[in-house]
C-alpha cells in the first residue's frame, strides 16, 4: 500500500523493493506484520537476470498464497526444461548438432510424483519465470497488501544502530532526508548493500574467469529460433547461450567473454545474428524488439555475517550472498533467507521469541550460502570453462565438419557436456540443505545423520531438516496443506495425547502452535519416520520423538523443546 508520507516510525524497515525486498515485505504482510519498504528505483527491473524458480521456492510461494499468482504468468508447465547443445542454428553454412539433455516438464514431474509418493519428490514443480515478469506481480501485490508502506524512488543513505533502535537516513524523489525510526533493518538492496556497509559488515568478492554480455529482445521468428529443437536453453559452442523466457517472442542470448579479452557488444541486432550462427557465421532473425542489454561479471561473495553485531540489522538475497546463474540458486536461496528470517522478526514482535531465535538467522543461512557458492564455483570451474575449452582445443572447425574425425570431435564435446548435467539437477541441493548448528532446532542423539545428494532429495525429519511433503490418503492433500501459520504438531499416534500435551503447554508460553493429529496415515507416518513431530512456520523440523516413541516425553520435556525451539531457553 503506498501513501504519500513516510511513517516516521515502523516496527521493520526493508531496504529494497527488488525481488527479495518486496517478497520479505508479502511475507510479513501474510504473518499479520506491518513494514515499511523502500526503493531507489521508481519501476520494476528490465533486466531479465533470473529466469528459473527452483522446487523449493514453488513449494514456498503455494504456502504463502503467491503460487496462484505466478505460475500463469510462467512458462506453461506443459513446456519442458531441456537444454540443446550445437555449433550454431546456420548462418551461411549448415550447423552441427552435439548434444540435447532431455528433461521432463513439470506436468510430468507431477504424474510421476503422484504416483510415487515416497517424500522423495517436492510438493511443486519448478517454474520458468523472467524475474522481469515475476518482480511486476510482485509489485502489483504488494502495493495492494495494507500492512506493506513502499515508496518507489526513496534512497537508503545510511543508517545508525543502537541497542534498541536502528535509525534509517532515506533520500526522498526531491532531495529531502527522512530519518525513519525502526526496531529492525532488513537489508534487500543488493550486491552493492549500503546496509551492509553501513553496519561495517564486509563481503569479500572472488572474481571467476568468466563474463557475459547480454541482448533481451523479441522476435517471432521461432521456426528458425527452434532449427534444432524447443529448448529451455540453446548453448552455441562459440559461447552463446540462449534462453527461451516465455516460449511465445522473448528470448536472451548471453554470450560468455573469456577474461582479459576487451568487448564491445556493438548494434544489439548484429549481436543476435552473429551470436546464434555460431561456426556457420551470422544467422539473420526478425529482430522485433530490443528490450535490453548489458554486461556483468561472473563474481562470488559472501557477508562476514548476515547479522550486525547489535542484532538489529539483517542481510538477505545479494545483500548477504552473491552467487552467478550456474544451477539457480541466486534469487532462490535469497527468498529462502527471506523465508526464514521473517517467522523469526514476527515472533519477537509478536511477544513469543527469544533473543536466540535472531541469531540463529545466520548460522542456518550463511553455511547455505556456503554451500551455494561451493557448487556455483564447482559448476563453473568444472563443468562450464571445460567444455567450452574442450570446444576451442578440439575446433570449433572440426566440431562442424561432416568426416569421420568431425564426429569424434563432436563425441568429446558431448560426453564433456553430459558429465555437467548435475548442474541444472540439483533437487537434493535445493530440498535437502539442514541447519545443523542451529540453536533452535532440539537434536536427535538416537542415529546418525541421513546421507545428502546433490542431485536427489533424501527425505527425512531429521531435525533442522525440510520436514517431506507427503500426500494423504485422499491421494489429493499434501501434509504441507494442514500446516498452520505458526508451528505445527503432527502426530501419528491413536489417541493423539502427545499433540494435546504440546498445544497445552504452548497455549500457556503463548506460543502458536497448529494441532495436526493423523492416527490413520500410516504410509505417511513411515517416511515421516517419528510418531510425533514438531514443524516451524518455514516448514522445517524443529524436534522429533524418540525412535520408540512419545509416551515418554513429558510436560516439563514439552516445554523445553518448545522454548527452544522460539529461541526463549537452551
Amino acid at each position: 500500500m503506498s501513501s504519500s508520507e513516510v511513517p516516521l516510525e515502523t516496527d521493520i524497515l526493508v531496504v529494497g523493493g527488488g525481488p527479495v525486498g518486496m517478497f520479505t515485505a508479502f511475507r510479513l504482510a501474510k504473518l499479520g506484520q506491518s513494514c515499511v519498504v523502500i526503493e531507489k528505483n521508481t519501476h520494476t527491473t528490465i533486466h531479465p537476470k533470473m529466469e528459473y524458480s527452483s522446487h523449493r521456492s514453488m513449494e514456498i510461494y503455494r504456502q504463502i498464497g503467491l503460487i496462484g499468482h505466478l505460475r500463469p504468468r510462467g512458462v506453461p508447465e506443459t513446456y519442458n526444461f531441456s537444454e540443446v547443445f550445437t555449433t550454431g542454428l546456420g548462418g551461411k553454412n549448415f550447423a552441427e548438432h552435439i548434444a540435447r539433455v532431455e528433461r521432463p516438464s513439470p506436468a510430468e514431474l507431477r504424474k510421476i510424483w503422484t504416483q510415487s509418493n515416497d517424500g522423495s519428490h517436492p510438493l511443486e514443480p519448478h517454474m520458468r519465470q523472467s524475474q522481469v515478469v515475476y518482480e511486476a506481480i510482485l509489485k502489483t501485490l504488494v502495493e495492494k497488501e495494507p500492512l506493506v508502506h513502499d515508496y518507489w524512488g526513496y534512497s537508503f543513505e545510511s543508517l545508525t544502530e543502537s541497542d534498541n533502535s536502528v535509525l534509517s537516513t532515506v533520500v526522498d524523489p526531491s532531495g529531502n532526508s527522512i530519518v525513519i525510526r525502526s526496531s529492525y533493518v532488513i537489508g534487500c538492496d543488493g550486491a552493492g548493500s549500503q546496509v551492509r556497509s553501513s553496519v561495517g559488515l564486509q563481503s569479500p568478492r572472488r572474481t571467476l574467469p568468466l563474463n557475459l554480455s547480454y541482448v533481451h529482445f523479441k522476435t517471432k521468428d521461432l521456426d528458425k529460433m527452434q532449427s534444432k529443437g524447443d529448448f529451455w536453453h540453446l548453448t552455441i559452442l562459440n559461447g552463446a547461450v540462449v534462453v527461451a523466457q516465455d516460449e511465445v517472442d522473448t528470448y536472451t542470448v548471453h554470450r560468455m567473454i573469456p577474461p582479459g579479452i576487451k568487448f564491445q557488444l556493438g548494434d544489439p541486432v548484429d549481436f543476435i545474428n552473429e551470436s546464434l550462427g555460431g561456426v556457420g557465421g551470422p544467422f539473420d532473425i526478425k529482430v522485433d524488439e530490443v528490450l535490453a542489454h548489458g554486461q556483468w561479471q561472473s563474481d562470488l561473495s559472501i557477508a562476514d555475517s548476515f547479522q550486525s553485531k547489535k542484532g538489529r540489522v539483517f542481510l538477505a538475497g545479494d545483500a548477504a550472498h552473491q552467487l552467478t546463474p550456474a544451477g539457480g540458486h541466486g534469487l532462490n536461496s535469497g527468498i529462502q533467507d527471506a523465508y526464514d528470517l521473517t517467522w523469526k522478526l514476527v515472533a519477537i514482535l509478536h511477544g513469543w521469541g527469544g533473543d536466540r531465535l535472531l541469531d540463529s538467522y545466520n548460522l542456518e543461512r550463511r553455511p547455505v550460502a556456503e554451500l551455494n557458492t561451493t557448487l556455483v564455483e564447482k559448476a563453473t570451474l568444472e563443468v562450464i570453462i571445460p567444455w567450452i575449452a574442450k570446444a576451442h582445443e578440439v575446433g570449433l572447425e572440426n566440431l562442424n565438419a561432416t568426416t569421420e574425425h568431425g564426429q569424434h570431435c563432436r563425441k568429446e564435446v558431448r560426453d564433456s557436456i553430459l558429465k555437467g548435467r548435475w548442474v541444472h539437477e540439483q533437487t537434493g541441493t535445493a530440498m535437502g540443505y539442514r541447519y545443523n548448528n542451529s540453536p533452535v532446532v532440539i537434536s536427535d542423539p538416537s542415529t546418525s545423520e541421513p546421507p545428502t545428494s546433490i542431485t536427489e532429495y533424501i527425505p527425512s525429519t531429521w531435525p533442522g531438516a525440510r520436514a517431506p511433503h507427503v500426500f494423504l490418503s485422499d491421494g489429493k492433500t499434501s501434509i504441507f496443506d494442514l500446516y498452520g501459520l505458526n508451528f505445527s504438531i503432527i502426530d501419528f499416534t491413536e489417541a493423539g495425547k502427545p499433540s494435546e500435551d504440546f498445544v497445552a503447554v504452548a497455549g500457556k508460553l503463548n506460543i502458536p502452535i497448529t494441532k495436526i493429529h493423523l492416527p490413520k496415515e500410516a504410509h505417511c507416518k513411515t517416511i515421516w519416520e517419528r510418531e510425533v513431530v514438531l514443524v516451524r512456520p518455514d516448514g522445517f523440523v524443529a524436534w522429533r520423538s524418540p525412535p520408540q516413541g512419545a509416551q515418554g516425553v513429558n510436560v516439563g520435556e514439552i516445554q523445553k523443546i518448545l522454548l527452544t525451539a522460539v529461541g526463549r531457553s537452551g
